[in-house]
């Protein structure tokens, strides 16, 4: 479930709907009741905003009037950023969904909302943490810049991030479709043997976060495959290598964002998955490193295909899921893919074959771009590749920012 559709736990016994928040800032109170300790504003269109501040003790603790006593500030912050809100800087989070108009120079952010009842103001000033007076903001002039420019990133819709080097992708619906490449072809043997080392990675479109512990397998070969949970707990990395029976992995602590890429690259000689989290910006983080031989309990069954989506047919540990949402460049490469080259991957905008990690890939694959419901390897090495049980209006074409 998106962040937008649900209730979030801010305080004991107060919940905010997830479709009112827009900005999360952590900052610390200055002067007056409670000076120094953590705060965090909480701004909101459609209802008032509010701050919370960190207490020892809330039932004892001399609460400064207009603040709701939490015992963790950094806590609450991480359970919002987890729900799926934006990071902008650290500790500031943005909700995109509602914010209909952005206006800004130099020194000034303006945020309006959907409907235009509410707005939120951002101003350079000189002091040395965030203040905030309603809905006006004071930014630390260190901070302006940086804040601004993710801003506008952040609160820039994924397509139109994803329009700057790619011209549509494939949209699955999370019921039956997926894609297949029937021979995964003679340079790519290895990719998705646990025993091996490879490297692939896609442009993640669309993705709409939930929290039921689900499965989603993304890629897939033979019986092995790399399924990404839900929530629930915790996201996560899972792989397996009997189709299901048996799955395991790690904990992320985040889930994909939409616009952003993720990247796996295996090491066969140290038996370990690295799996990293891209941002709409070209940031990125590693999120996991899966020890594979503990994961798989030891299975291995690639297969000669190469699949996107497809879900693996056992229900171990939690439902297995198709992949629901939007997907393009999806790359491989017959190595793990390390240092300079990750960065490059995550940071590129221009088209791929302009890049110099493009020379260590053996496919790329430009979703969307075919006649359906062909989907077919830049490179020539992956053959027989289609949209299975899709439509053709699951090839979207991405509309010209311009």
């Amino acid at each position: 479930m998106a962040f937008k559709d649900s209730f979030h736990e801010v305080a004991p016994g107060q919940r905010v709907n997830g479709n009112s928040v827009v900005f999360v800032i952590k900052a610390t109170k200055q002067g007056g009741p409670g000076s120094g300790a953590k705060t965090l504003e909480i701004g909101c269109f459609g209802i008032n905003s509010f701050s919370l501040i960190e207490v020892e003790d809330i039932e004892t603790w001399p609460i400064p009037e207009s603040y709701i006593p939490v015992l963790d500030i950094d806590a609450t912050y991480a359970a919002l950023e987890l729900a799926g809100l934006s990071t902008v800087v650290e500790g500031v989070l943005v909700n995109p969904t509602n914010v209909a108009l952005l206006q800004y120079s130099e020194d000034h952010i303006t945020a309006e909302s959907v409907g235009g009842l509410s707005r939120f103001n951002f101003d350079r000033s000189n002091r040395g943490s965030w203040k905030r007076d309603g809905n006006d903001f004071l930014v630390p002039d260190a901070e302006f810049t940086a804040f601004k420019t993710l801003v506008l990133q952040r609160l820039t819709t994924a397509l139109e991030v994803v329009g700057q080097f790619s011209n549509s992708f494939i949209r699955f619906d999370g019921s039956n479709d997926y894609v297949e490449f029937t021979d995964k072809g003679a340079a790519n043997a290895d990719v998705l043997d646990w025993t091996k080392s490879w490297t692939v990675g896609l442009t993640v479109t669309e993705f709409d976060t939930a929290s039921d512990g689900k499965f989603i397998t993304l890629f897939s070969s033979g019986d092995n495959a790399i399924m990404l949970r839900r929530g629930g707990s915790n996201h996560g990395i899972y792989l397996t290598g009997n189709n299901g029976v048996n799955k395991a992995g790690n904990n992320t602590w985040y889930a994909p964002n939409a616009g952003g890429k993720l990247l796996f690259s295996m090491d066969g000689t140290t038996s370990r998955l690295k799996y990293y989290i891209g941002n709409v910006d070209g940031s990125y983080a590693l999120r996991a490193s899966v020890n594979v031989p503990t994961a798989t309990l030891g299975n291995n069954n690639p297969g000669t295909n190469f699949c996107i989506g497809k879900r693996v047919s056992n229900n171990a540990v939690a439902e297995s899921l198709m992949f629901h949402g939007g997907a393009n460049n999806v790359i491989v490469a017959a190595e793990a893919l390390a240092g300079p080259l990750v960065t490059e991957y995550f940071q590129v905008s221009e088209t791929y074959d302009e890049s110099s990690f493009y020379g260590d890939l053996t496919s790329w694959v430009k979703m969307g771009e075919d006649i359906y419901p062909a989907v077919t390897d830049e490179k020539g090495t992956m053959t027989g590749g289609e949209l299975i049980d899709g439509t053709e209006d699951d090839y979207v074409v991405i509309p010209d920012p311009a």
